[in-house]
């Protein structure tokens, strides 16, 4: 038969059947095909002839032609009308779809805005906002952190000048403003007046923090100059933590080795990669912390009122063990006391080679005040065959800057520096450069 085919949008496909014409819609395709009888349909009539029949025949396929073009016109007119709804309703939702891509566009753009405002906000929030540091002036020791905001309340711990604290809570009561702080192992109230906070509590904290490194590589070479060219003054141990004189540049941390015989700061350059560094600061102490320090020291004083008399005893009967053991035993209970250059005081401060002497003029041995001088003091002994109450002498170039007492297994006590003071390190905290028996 023959078709002719009017374009409509494309759709699914459909089939509309009417008296003499036919139409379909061929999926995929945007073409409605009309379709009319192409030969006559013979109606036969009992009562007529054949040219009855024929003219019958035409007059129906006449009628059933017009019926057919009337109806394929009527769905013509229905399928271009529906085109035509299709495409407004098309460019409507074309338009609507635009204008929605460019809200989507904006809202997005703004919401990008909005998170990079926040992230720059962010930024800008100072890591010190949330820390306060006690200030408890030139008349007290210490402030009282209680377990309300009130003074009648329980008292659960202490703080001192220049701790810090984070703050929790700020509360208004009637007597003032109070701070909900956490410090160490302390969480309390204490009255805001005792904390500066913000960019004073910054200002503050950069002078007060003290900044350390932990060795985290054995055998970490110390240079003089922040590059792998310059001289190794000395190899560091893994585990040990010195003071950090200045923070990473230029891939290299510029650390603490003591001071020399004149006081001069003894410092040298690692490889940042190598090494962890770390900001303390000093924190509240609570009670039960407080008297475990002090029956500490009661017991360190105890020991070493007992070497002292182990030693008398020694001497009496020239039992060398025994007075090495005391000497180590007596040492011990000035750890954590203050490093002060120039000192000789076991408890109000000394530094390296006036700790040494000291400690050993107790027991009736006279030093010399240098550690250099002190290196030619008794007998030059192997490193590896050391004994406790032994000296151990670290140098640079050859040059002896620091001295430190051997107490046995691999370590020893000495006066290390103004941020660690008096305490017990490695013999290999750096590497040794002589040993000398000072006792006999």
């Amino acid at each position: 038969m023959r078709r002719t085919r009017k374009l409509i949008a494309a759709g699914c496909l459909c089939a509309a059947m009417t008296a003499g014409s036919a139409a379909y819609m061929f999926p995929g395709a945007a073409g409605l095909v009309m379709a009319a009888p192409s030969s006559a349909v013979t109606v036969t009539l009992n009562t007529a002839g054949t040219t009855d029949s024929v003219a019958v025949g035409a007059a129906a396929l006449t009628a059933a032609a017009r019926v057919g073009v009337a109806a394929a016109k009527t769905e013509t007119a229905k399928t271009e009308s529906a085109a035509s709804e299709s495409s407004s309703a098309a460019s409507a939702e074309t338009a609507a779809t635009a204008q929605n891509e460019q809200t989507a566009a904006e809202t997005s753009a703004a919401t990008d805005g909005t998170r990079e405002t926040a992230a720059e906000t962010a930024e800008t929030v100072s890591p010190y906002a949330d820390v306060a540091v006690s200030q408890v002036g030139s008349d007290e020791d210490y402030v009282n952190i209680r377990s309300s905001a009130t003074t009648e309340s329980e008292i659960v711990g202490k703080i001192y000048n220049n701790c810090a604290a984070t703050i929790e809570e700020t509360v208004e009561a009637a007597n003032g403003t109070w701070y909900k702080i956490h410090s160490g192992s302390v969480e309390g109230y204490i009255k805001a007046d005792y904390f500066v906070t913000g960019d004073e509590a910054e200002a503050l904290a950069l002078q007060i923090g003290k900044m350390f490194g932990y060795v985290e590589e054995g055998g970490l070479r110390v240079r003089t100059e922040p590059n792998t060219e310059s001289e190794v003054i000395t190899k560091l141990y893994s585990g040990e933590t010195y003071t950090v004189v200045e923070p990473a540049a230029d891939g290299f941390v510029k650390l603490s080795l003591g001071n020399d015989e004149n006081g001069q700061p003894v410092t040298g350059y690692v490889a940042e990669e190598y090494i962890d560094v770390y900001v303390k600061f000093d924190k509240a102490i609570s009670l039960e912390e407080e008297q475990a320090q002090i029956e500490a020291e009661e017991t360190r004083a105890e020991e070493a009122s007992a070497a002292e008399e182990s030693a008398q005893q020694a001497a009496a009967s020239s039992t060398q063990s025994s007075t090495r053991s005391a000497v180590v035993a007596y040492a011990k209970q000035f750890v954590g006391n203050p490093y002060v250059w120039g000192g000789t005081s076991l408890t109000n401060g000394a530094d390296c080679s006036g700790f040494t002497k000291s400690v050993m003029a107790h027991f009736g041995i006279s030093l010399s005040r240098t550690s250099s001088a002190q290196a030619g003091n008794g007998t030059r002994v192997s490193l590896d065959s050391v004994q406790p109450g032994d000296l151990i002498f670290y140098a640079s170039g050859g040059s002896i800057y620091h001295v430190a007492l051997y107490i046995g297994g691999g370590q020893v006590i000495h006066a290390i520096d103004e941020s660690r003071g008096i305490g017990i390190s490695s013999m290999y905290c750096m590497t040794p450069y002589c040993a000398v028996d000072v006792i006999g």
